[in-house]
């Protein structure tokens, strides 16, 4: 999920080829050797971050101007052959005896309410029909586990603000100030703030009874850990030192995408666009207690929640966040707004 993903891609990527690190883990992406097509050399695209978007994307139904796509497409493969690559190397890494680590940002468009792939819940589907024990093709293929051997991890960033600054750094900062991205951008292009709604993807999980461990980034910075450390040592099991770092590992964990936060209208503005993101939040609150639900290190997000009972309107979709959020960003630069928007 769109939050840190970047770094912990490619921390575990170098985990998992160290043994004695995370044993009985695979990053099970097919090892497509792309002649130099999308790089700049000769390499296996395998332990590349991005690795699982162009899967999941093709999943959901875009995709085709991906580079590795277009790379299957100038050899004469098909989308078919695109997707079974793809599961047959979770086959195969299964059937070894592996655990599989599967992460991508495009894991966020289960949720997306746009019409540019396919319904979202279509796409969950398709992603578990990919999986070892789902996607034989003859009964004598077939491999023991089931979905409920699934954990979805979702992490989720407070300040709520900060991230949604933090998606416009990944899109577009160089081309737009943000009152632009929040003015212009969100409103032309549809459900971008999908990213933001990580409560969202969470319900998605756990309707379809899929077992979710929740990070509050904002518990574990406090407490000075680092996300992929947190992931590796509380999630995948890895062996640990009490302050969260991993034995026998001498570096520290790869940090990307760390922008100046930069930012636009007064701390006025960020405290309400704060106000309205965690007001959406509040949606969420029944789903804390679910049985498939474990929630490390909560701070801000036990801060929101109690705090719900103090919003005079609930915003219950996107839709509205989004709105009221590109009202206050119409508002900067403008020293005599504020007042008019509390």
């Amino acid at each position: 999920h769109k939050t840190a993903s970047t770094s912990e891609q490619y921390n575990i990527i170098r985990w998992v080829n160290n043994d004695s690190i995370l044993p009985g883990w695979s990053w099970p992406a097919p090892a497509i050797n792309d002649n130099g097509f999308c790089t700049s050399s000769d390499r296996i695209l395998r332990y590349t971050p991005n690795i699982f978007y162009s899967y999941i994307a093709t999943l959901y139904g875009i995709g085709e101007n991906i580079c590795v796509r277009r790379f299957y497409e100038k050899e004469g493969w098909s989308v078919e052959n695109f997707i079974y690559d793809y599961e047959q190397e979770f086959r195969k890494s299964w059937s070894e005896g592996n655990n599989l680590i599967i992460a991508s940002e495009a894991m966020d468009f289960i949720t997306s309410a746009d019409n540019t792939g396919i319904d979202g819940d279509l796409l969950l589907s398709r992603i578990l029909q990919g999986m070892p024990w789902n996607s034989h093709y003859e009964l004598a293929t077939k491999f023991v586990g089931s979905n409920d051997d699934i954990t979805a991890v979702v992490n989720f960033r407070a300040p709520r603000v900060e991230h949604l600054i933090s998606l416009w750094h990944q899109c577009c900062m160089e081309d737009m100030s943000f009152k632009e991205y929040l003015t212009i951008y969100l409103p032309s292009h549809k459900d971008k703030l999908r990213s933001l709604d990580s409560l969202q993807l969470v319900k998605a999980f756990l309707e379809r009874d899929i077992h979710v461990t929740l990070i509050d980034m904002s518990g574990a910075f406090s407490q000075g850990y680092d996300i992929s450390d947190v992931v590796a040592c509380d999630v995948l099991d890895t062996d640990c030192t009490s302050n969260k770092t991993i034995v026998g590992d001498s570096t520290s964990p790869i940090i990307m995408n760390a922008k100046d936060h930069s930012r636009g209208g007064t701390d006025t503005q960020q405290k309400m666009m704060e106000h309205i993101i965690r007001n959406y939040d509040c949606n969420f609150q029944n789903l804390m207690e679910h049985e498939n639900l474990t929630i490390l290190y909560p701070v801000e997000l036990t801060k929101i929640f109690k705090d719900c009972e103090n919003h005079d309107h609930r915003i219950t979709t996107r839709v509205e966040m989004e709105k009221r959020l590109s009202e206050i960003g119409s508002t900067f630069d403008c020293d005599q707004c504020d007042e008019n928007l509390t």
